[in-house]
């Protein structure tokens, strides 16, 4: 018997006999109907819309054993159907126990209307997942195998995962004493370590589970304050370390829940997770390992934007586009029977790039939103992106024709793929001087998920991907695949600078690790060179030091203290990044639909939350709150 017996009752009566369900499952946040006849229930998809309207719940349609074809002929009968629809095949993996079957294309290619037609057909729920190999020209695809093979080799187990889970969102309310309460652990008055604990009667959620920038654990998160065997959720924002990079610590330490996030995400967090273990281990120090960030892909369950999702007995997710990052996602969490409304941005950008689409501002319900302001100081306005992008080609054109290099150090994801969408479009159209442009570091891994999401980017760029075009790659890209000996590193790098004049984007944004620092140290003493920073500069980071004029800095280079004195050109063009900046922050709240009634701020350094904070009680008339780390306010 059910936990929930009045939904198993609801959809046996809402359904015709010709459905012939065999029996109902709670899978995760979802409601799995399993029938004899799943594409009698697909062709009416009205049913469907009809039932989840009832009982506010997300409904999967599966075939029962008996409706499944045996493996060898679905596979047959997938095969025809996705290749005439003119994609191709790359792999076919079999979930016995959930009946899902996953089916890996070569490209993406529109596929709206291939999971209805192989479910009615062979039984088999289809997750169709391109993995972009014909689009990567050779760029590294271990990663994308990485998420894959969790998804095949651990799936049998996540059938008893996922239905544990279900059991535990859907059982029926049990308090009566309903309240609200959000605790700040991380990114109250500073940048970095995100980390907020929303409680209810019924349920705890934690949003975010980050780092600082420094990487040091005596700058994490508190999460040690939370009970690890009742936290309900945990929701992921997008894919940033300081955003995701304590998550695998929690399941360190025993948390064994579900992670939601969106798919785009769940990838990038397997190549940056991956990449900080190895750095966190080169530097000393390890607050976990690939076993922790294993079991972390195990447990993320993926969300689409738009999709109501049931995450506890009483809170129900909704995500929708920060346009940040791609997959970057704001949170809506709906609270009880209409008891209160949480909007979190986390980080978002309230404008259109080259890249990604607007944040999204539009929600049925909002009574708090929790806002970063990463931007929100009074002198915070960028320029607009055309006059950024005419900019930053100026820079680089100069650069060029003076005989020098450009650096410029960028994050792995977002801003690294739009500024190479940048270049490459200005090199192609004549703007830019013909030179190459090197892409080092974990840059080449993100483009694929670029590449296999392009509904998670803006309208330009999804129809190019669909057409069969990489609008990232061009005869002027030279992918740069970083070599892990030491020595050949160094002569990897002093081939590319003793090179033609070039363009060299590689990570870390903030001169803070990463491959970007092994050309800083060698361009350095060049003022033919050129140091370009197009995103945030974080307090105490040395991109922050030498925008601030610094010019003779110490450093650790390959466990050696060095002196390097700065002689190149150093600029700043802020106008690339994917946070809002002031002007877009206050739009944000005064368009937001509907008004707030409070708006909580985090992720700014206390000036400027401060400033921010009086502009909207000045302006708009709405409470504005900012919180200490510990501290928690009740809503309700």
């Amino acid at each position: 018997m059910s936990l929930r017996p009045d939904i198993e009752e609801k959809i046996i009566k809402m359904l015709p006999g010709e459905a012939r369900v065999t029996r109902i499952e709670f899978e995760g946040p979802h409601v799995t109907i399993y029938s004899l006849n799943p594409g009698y229930i697909m062709s009416n998809s009205d049913l469907v819309k009809a039932l989840a309207k009832e009982l506010k719940k997300h409904i999967i349609i599966k075939g029962d054993e008996k409706a499944r074809l045996p493996k060898d002929e679905a596979e047959r009968v997938i095969k025809k159907v996705v290749t005439d629809g003119g994609n191709e095949v790359d792999k076919i993996y079999f979930n016995d126990q959930l009946g899902d079957v996953y089916v890996y294309l070569k490209r993406p290619q529109l596929i709206k209307g291939l999971e209805k037609v192989i479910l009615s057909e062979t039984g088999w729920r289809p997750i169709v997942i391109p993995t972009a190999l014909d689009m990567s020209k050779g760029l590294p695809r271990d990663d994308i195998d990485a998420v894959n093979n969790v998804e095949t080799i651990m799936g049998k187990d996540r059938a008893e995962f996922l239905r544990s889970i279900g059991l535990r969102i859907h059982r029926l309310p049990i308090y009566r004493n309903e309240y609200v309460k959000v605790t700040c652990l991380g990114a109250c008055f500073e940048v970095g370590r995100s980390a907020l604990l929303i409680e209810t009667s019924e349920s705890r959620i934690l949003l975010d589970a980050g780092v600082k920038p420094s990487g040091s654990l005596d700058e994490s998160p508190f999460l040690d304050i939370i009970d690890l065997d009742n936290l309900d959720a945990v929701v992921i924002s997008h894919a940033h370390l300081d955003h995701i990079g304590m998550l695998p610590y929690l399941y360190k330490y025993g948390y064994r829940g579900p992670v939601y996030m969106t798919e785009p995400t769940k990838y990038l967090m397997e190549i940056l997770l991956s990449d900080y273990i190895d750095l966190s281990s080169e530097r000393g120090y390890s607050y976990y390992g690939l076993s922790e960030l294993a079991s972390t892909l195990y447990h993320a369950i993926t969300v689409d934007y738009g999709d109501v999702t049931d995450i506890s007995p009483d809170i129900k997710l909704t995500l929708y586009d920060a346009g940040h990052e791609v997959g970057s996602a704001i949170s809506h969490l709906h609270i009880g029977n209409g008891l209160y409304n949480i909007v979190y941005t986390g980080d978002f950008k309230y404008g259109q790039s080259k890249l990604l689409n607007p944040a999204h501002s539009v929600f049925k319900r909002v009574e708090l939103l929790i806002m970063e302001s990463t931007y929100g100081g009074k002198d915070d306005v960028q320029k607009p992106r055309e006059e950024a992008e005419t900019e930053l080609i100026q820079l680089v054109n100069k650069t060029l024709e003076n005989g020098g290099k450009a650096l410029i150090p960028v994050f792995s994801t977002g801003r690294a793929q739009e500024i190479l969408l940048i270049l490459n479009e200005a090199m192609q159209l004549g703007k830019l001087s013909k030179a190459p442009i090197y892409v080092d570091g974990m840059v080449l891994q993100t483009l694929n998920v670029h590449l296999m999401f392009p509904d998670y980017l803006n309208n330009t760029v999804r129809e190019l991907i669909y057409d069969g075009v990489n609008p990232f790659m061009s005869e002027y890209v030279k992918p740069v695949e970083r070599a892990k000996n030491p020595e050949k590193r160094q002569e990897q790098v002093m081939d590319i600078l003793q090179g033609p004049p070039s363009i060299i984007l590689a990570p870390h944004g903030m001169l803070s690790g990463g491959p970007a620092m092994d050309y800083f140290v060698h361009m350095a003493d060049d003022p033919k060179n050129s140091l370009i920073f197009v995103s945030y500069q974080g307090e105490g980071t040395l991109g922050r030091r030498l925008v601030q004029g610094e010019r003779k800095v110490n450093l650790k280079y390959y466990d050696q203290d060095i002196t390097v004195n700065v002689n190149m050109n150093v600029f700043h063009e802020p106008g690339f990044s994917g946070h809002s900046d002031r002007k877009q922050l206050m739009n944000y709240v005064g368009r937001i639909e509907p008004k707030p009634h409070k708006v909580m701020l985090v992720h700014g350094e206390p000036g400027k939350l401060i400033n921010l904070a009086l502009s909207i009680e000045l302006k708009y008339k709405i409470d504005t709150i900012m919180l200490n780390h510990l501290e928690s306010v009740k809503l309700v």
